[in-house]
């Protein structure tokens, strides 16, 4: 839906990065931009930010991305920009020389730049915090930041339609309930109760050009009623357990997160990256970045870990690759369905 006779002649057209199967175009009016900037300001200075220290931004811009202008607008005096695509180790070279006070980078990013940095004992002196989103934040990231670089992170929840929440010190995840007004949803586009996993399902409140109703997005998070102890009374959220592309299926049906399986390999095997693939009900391939293969003992625990948590007779394949790639927005996915991709 989109308004015939826009007031404001200036507008910003964005596509999405195509992660759920389809591209998306979306229209923001100058409204709509400014309420999104704010509510990422909110974000930023509720966790310490500072626009005056040193920070790093490790990102993939798009052009006619919303947050394009952030980057080329100079609102960020003490900010450096980086594309997330180059190698890390040069990465990790720019970030030792720039030695930030924040980082903003993408979760897969920020994983891959720990284990440079644990490999090579590299230090970053300077840094307080790190700020993640557009991908699922594993709590094993979490853990090896605050063992590898002794701070913590705050992450956002954020979409090309709309910036939809963020974590406050606590750790709550925030609705920028100004912004856009969110509903947690059954199959059915019922309320779920609290504590329980739903679509998420948004309105936007401040774009009169294109404004959506009651758009789903694709994702699965889970809804918490109780007010946070952080003392905001804006609504929460629980966990985003990811895209449904990103999210498997047991043989009854129900959608189940991945993250388990995934940090079962991480912590048993010598892998630099890895990608689950379910193939079917019962089948599912696990692809991976390593200096060498699985041996038989390692392939075996990790399918015996596969059976007990997913349950059922189900097989585990491996395949060693170079590389990984991203998708065409530049996210990394640890987890995919092709169940999911053939359905959509």
């Amino acid at each position: 839906m989109r308004a015939l006779n826009p007031s404001d002649k200036k507008y910003l057209c964005a596509n999405s990065s195509g992660s759920t199967g389809h591209r998306v175009e979306v229209l923001f009016d100058s409204l709509h931009q400014r309420g999104r900037f704010a509510a990422r300001a909110r974000y930023l200075h509720a966790n310490g930010w500072n626009p005056l220290l040193r920070s790093a931004w490790i990102i993939g811009i798009r052009p006619g991305s919303p947050d394009g202008s952030l980057v080329n607008g100079g609102f960020i005096p003490r900010a450096t920009f980086a594309s997330h695509t180059e190698d890390f180790g040069k990465q990790v070279d720019w970030l030792t020389k720039v030695d930030p006070h924040f980082l903003y980078v993408f979760p897969s990013t920020l994983e891959a730049f720990l284990a440079v940095i644990a490999d090579q004992k590299r230090r970053l002196p300077s840094l307080r915090r790190v700020f993640t989103g557009g991908e699922v934040l594993e709590d094993s990231v979490r853990s090896q930041t605050r063992g590898i670089l002794g701070v913590e992170i705050a992450d956002n929840y954020g979409t090309t339609e709309a910036f939809v929440g963020w974590q406050c010190l606590v750790g709550s995840y925030h609705v920028n309930s100004e912004h856009a007004l969110v509903e947690i949803v059954d199959e059915h586009g019922r309320p779920v109760s609290s504590g329980k996993a739903g679509r998420v399902v948004i309105t936007t409140l401040e774009n009169r050009l294109m404004p959506l109703i009651r758009y789903d997005l694709g994702d699965y998070a889970i809804l918490i009623d109780e007010l946070c102890a952080c003392g905001r009374t804006l609504p929460r959220i629980g966990n985003i357990l990811g895209r449904t592309i990103n999210l498997f299926r047991l043989p009854n049906g129900q959608l189940f997160s991945p993250w388990r399986l995934v940090g079962l390999i991480k912590a048993g095997a010598d892998v630099r990256q890895v990608q689950i693939i379910q193939q079917a009900l019962d089948r599912y391939l696990v692809r991976f970045v390593g200096a060498s293969t699985l041996e038989l003992d390692g392939e075996r625990s990790i399918r015996d870990g596969f059976r007990k948590i997913v349950g059922g007779d189900i097989s585990v394949s491996f395949e060693r690759v170079t590389d990984i790639p991203r998708t065409a927005g530049g996210k990394f996915m640890a987890a995919l369905s092709a169940i999911q991709t053939h359905s959509s």
